[in-house]
């Protein structure tokens, strides 16, 4: 390093030092077996790096400096009152019967899970719990697809979790009904890291809803991180919907290793938090292997929603199948990176990206950049943005059919989402999405 060159300090922020060298000092850095040398790697790793700035590529549009700047308190175990578990009956998606999984600020509550009638051999439980129970499935997998120093928050996580959601389905075993994972905050100024872990054998098959929610309007934190291993031929359809506070911050990261033949789709739905950053990623790793992620997203206000996602090609024979929409409205901004990297050997590559933005405001921003970093010849790989109103022939169409133009914005809004929330692979979410947010979509039309 030259005289002139400086290294840039790590923005560690003012409450995180003091979270990690609580944790280390007690009980809760040893509470979740074989979890101590992971949580040292994800500390040692935010300390070394802190938080990102603009001046980091991956988060050139989204500042992190209004979150750094909150006094979080850290989550240390639940505490589900009343008002918690009425919400969480209100929260079914269409899925009343179908077994539930809750937790509450990052911890799993045995008493608001309804876990019964799964197949025999399926394992649903609390993180910590399958860290006692399963050693030897979650050992050789927690921290090897979102390694501790992926992100920083990933970091944080990794030295700061203390729950989440494990769930295991053995091989060659289908379960027929939908499995939700519903986490609810609800707490001021609270922080917590859940850790989640799925895990498929051979041929196995599941549908899960991860769902955040919140009681209330409060300001909290969500840092969440996800890790995926299907085996041959598994295939996981999993959709996530995001209704939390208005007020919340709420970052993620989803990281997943696809054997031959598996399949992983991944549905977004996201409406609720004021600010929402999600890294999504795909290993590929072996061949007719096949990723789909579909993704729609309605922001207001001043929301700053920002979907950062990778698909890895790294075997040949491989489709992979992206689709995003945004509804903006406000001064709300979006932000979608998507990113195919098809390595060298991995020829037929099958891949394709989409990305659509309705600005609904004058004030409403959108940053999109798909990318595709290519090192095979034979492969067929596209992308594409729009950015942009609504179309005026479009609404000059339905007016000349005695449709007022306010009805017209609207009616259109709703064409627009539906194009995309139709691909979503669990029926019943997708029809109480379709409900959820159909008068919110035009009225949202109405008012542009």
């Amino acid at each position: 390093m030259s005289a002139t060159t400086l290294e840039k300090p790590a923005v560690l922020g003012g409450c995180w030092p003091a979270h990690l060298e609580a944790v280390e000092r007690s009980a809760a850095w040893k509470r979740v077996p074989g979890a101590a040398e992971l949580r040292t790697q994800g500390a040692t790793s935010f300390r070394e790096r802190g938080f990102p700035s603009t001046d980091d590529e991956e988060w050139r549009y989204t500042s992190v400096e209004n979150l750094v700047k909150v006094g979080f308190r850290q989550s240390l175990e639940p505490k589900a009152d009343a008002l918690v578990a009425n919400t969480a009956k209100m929260f079914t998606f269409g899925l009343e019967k179908a077994p539930r999984l809750v937790m509450v600020d990052g911890f799993f509550s045995k008493e608001l899970s309804s876990l019964g009638g799964l197949p025999a051999g399926v394992i649903a439980c609390g993180l910590a719990e399958a860290m006692d129970k399963h050693r030897a499935l979650v050992e050789p997998r927690l921290g090897k697809f979102a390694k501790p120093g992926m992100t920083a928050f990933t970091s944080l996580n990794t030295a700061l979790f203390q729950d989440g959601a494990f769930v295991h389905v053995p091989e060659g075993v289908v379960v027929e009904r939908p499995l939700v994972i519903l986490h609810l905050s609800h707490e001021s100024y609270l922080a917590s890291h859940p850790r989640h872990l799925f895990v498929l054998g051979a041929g196995a098959q599941i549908s899960l809803v991860e769902a955040y929610a919140s009681p209330s309007c409060d300001l909290y934190f969500t840092n969440a991180v996800t890790e995926v291993d299907l085996a041959r031929g598994a295939r996981l359809q999993s959709v996530r919907i995001e209704a939390e506070s208005g007020n919340a911050f709420h970052v993620a990261n989803t990281q997943s290793r696809l054997a031959e033949g598996s399949l992983f789709q991944h549905c977004a739905a996201i409406t609720g938090a004021e600010f929402f950053r999600h890294d999504l990623g795909s290993l590929l790793a072996g061949e007719r292997a096949e990723a789909q992620f579909f993704g729609l997203t309605i922001a207001s206000g001043k929301q700053h929603i920002d979907h950062h996602t990778v698909i890895d090609h790294a075997v040949p024979n491989c489709p992979s199948r992206e689709f995003y929409k945004a509804i903006l409205n406000g001064r709300s901004h979006v932000v979608f990176n998507g990113k195919v990297f098809v390595r060298e050997d991995a020829q037929k590559t099958d891949a394709k990206q989409t990305n659509k933005n309705l600005l609904l405001s004058d004030d409403a921003r959108v940053d999109t950049k798909p990318q595709l970093e290519i090192f095979a010849d034979d492969v067929k790989c596209t992308h594409g943005a729009t950015i942009g109103p609504l179309d005026e022939e479009s609404i000059y169409y339905c007016r000349s059919r005695g449709i007022a133009p306010e009805i017209a914005r609207g009616i259109l809004t709703y064409a627009f989402a539906r194009d995309v929330l139709q691909h979503f692979a669990i029926p019943e979410v997708c029809d109480w999405l379709d409900k959820s947010m159909v008068q919110r979509l035009l009225d949202a039309g109405r008012t542009a």
